[in-house]
């Protein structure tokens, strides 16, 4: 791994994004984690229609996802390098698998996040033609987290 700058940038170097058995997925290309959250719009009945439609906006509960895209290897297969040995489609894993993400800084400090009972969404391939690589996408929907 490459010297990680002495700034306050994170580099996307000092990242690591490993299975369950600890392993690197692999080379990333692009690792997407997104928090959202529904709202429900509460309106009133007969509220004067010169003021705002919206009386009050009321949060739900809060999901995870996860989106990974990193280079196809010879070596092993998205699935293999998930920890999953037993599948070559999304209805055969029937496991929800961990996922651990490890941020590194300049000083050797490090930043961990676990994503447990991650369930397989979605998995593909994307081979585009003036490239030479190939890179494989796998979305994950998350049960909860826990940042160490």
């Amino acid at each position: 791994m490459a010297s990680i700058p002495n700034r306050k940038t994170v580099v996307s170097y000092a990242y690591t994004v490993k299975n369950n058995n600890g392993t690197a997925i692999g080379t990333l290309q692009t690792l997407t984690i997104a928090m959202n959250r529904q709202l429900q719009r509460i309106f009133e009945i007969n509220r004067n229609a010169s003021t705002v439609d919206t009386f009050e906006i009321v949060p739900g509960r809060s999901d995870y996802s996860i989106s990974i895209n990193r280079l196809e290897t010879y070596e092993n297969s998205l699935w293999e390098a998930l920890g999953i040995s037993n599948a070559d489609e999304v209805s055969k894993a029937t496991s929800p698998i961990n996922i651990t993400e490890i941020l590194i800084g300049p000083n050797g400090e490090t930043r961990t996040t676990e994503y447990h009972n991650c369930w397989i969404a979605s998995i593909g391939k994307t081979i585009q033609e003036g490239t030479i690589t190939v890179s494989e996408n796998v979305s994950l929907q998350v049960e909860y987290i826990v940042v160490a």
